[in-house]
């Protein structure tokens, strides 16, 4: 809309017993919860801001609430810094039998439009030659597939094949996470799709490299920042877009007819030169599965 609002909101918290003002407003002897507000409206002819203040006394209880979540925000052990760890998702796939008759959700525990996602089957290649083989077998089988990642960090439905429900194939990148080769010199790195930007980001650090940016959760995969496009925030260089800094990729397509070895399928490899690897690098999904 014309114009778009930008909000800004800051909560203040007051215990001052001496007294004073703040924003022109007093207080007086008493625990005050301070709320300011500010929408601004901005266009390219206007600009124009709206902005509403609350202050309410606090009674005894609350102020003693507030006063134990500031106490307990800044203890510390005594032999220093506290280690905040997080426990990552649980799996995205999960399955009745072995790995059939599944249900797949994202590492959020629910898909945007709060529906279900039913497969037949899931799949685990741990190399690419198996990765050929699954792909092979469902496009034989004219069975719709999608790829899946170890945590599946997307709001959106990416990971579910298209058809009837509960007839598709999710392909899992998780065991798909190995180092393929290192080339210090020219500072490029060849990794599989399924590793996770915590694993990447280690496996350079081994050899002296780093990314020059990346998203902030660490348990995104390498495949799922390039499909959907993930970035970190910069303009530096080519920017903080995670795909700008790729320059290879191979990928496992299905194929119509079959080639020599009897596997309808194929693996293409895109170099830095070609034109198809701009189209590759967020595909969503759509075009095959990355394999590197």
């Amino acid at each position: 809309p014309d114009p778009f609002p930008i909000s800004s909101t800051h909560l203040i918290y007051i215990s001052d017993p001496a007294g004073g003002s703040l924003y022109g407003r007093p207080y007086v002897s008493v625990k005050y919860m301070y709320i300011y507000v500010c929408f601004h409206y901005l266009s390219p002819t206007t600009s124009k801001s709206l902005c509403i203040s609350q202050a309410s006394q606090m009674s005894t209880l609350s102020s003693s609430l507030v006063y134990l979540l500031l106490l307990a925000s800044l203890c510390l052990p005594s032999s220093g810094p506290r280690l905040v760890t997080g426990i990552p998702p649980g799996p995205v796939v999960q399955c009745t039998s072995g790995n059939t008759n599944c249900l797949v959700h994202n590492g959020y525990g629910a898909f945007l439009d709060g529906t279900n996602c039913r497969v037949a089957a899931a799949a685990y290649p741990s190399t690419e030659s198996e990765l050929l083989r699954f792909v092979s077998d469902a496009s034989l089988a004219n069975q719709k597939m999608k790829v899946v990642t170890r945590y599946s960090h997307s709001i959106p439905k990416l990971c579910c094949p298209g058809g009837p429900d509960g007839t598709g194939l999710v392909i899992s990148t998780e065991k798909l996470n190995h180092v393929v080769r290192v080339d210090v010199q020219s500072r490029r790195i060849t990794v599989e799709s399924g590793i996770t930007l915590h694993e990447l980001i280690e496996a350079g650090a081994t050899h002296g490299l780093a990314l020059t940016h990346s998203p902030y959760w660490l348990g995104l995969s390498l495949g799922g920042m390039l499909c959907t496009g993930a970035h970190g925030s910069s303009f530096v260089g080519k920017g903080g877009a995670v795909h700008e800094y790729v320059v290879g990729m191979k990928i496992v397509v299905p194929t119509t007819w079959p080639d020599v070895d009897g596997y309808f399928a194929k693996v293409i490899s895109l170099e830095e030169d070609d034109p198809d690897l701009l189209a590759a690098k967020v595909s969503l999904g759509v075009l095959g599965v990355i394999s590197q």
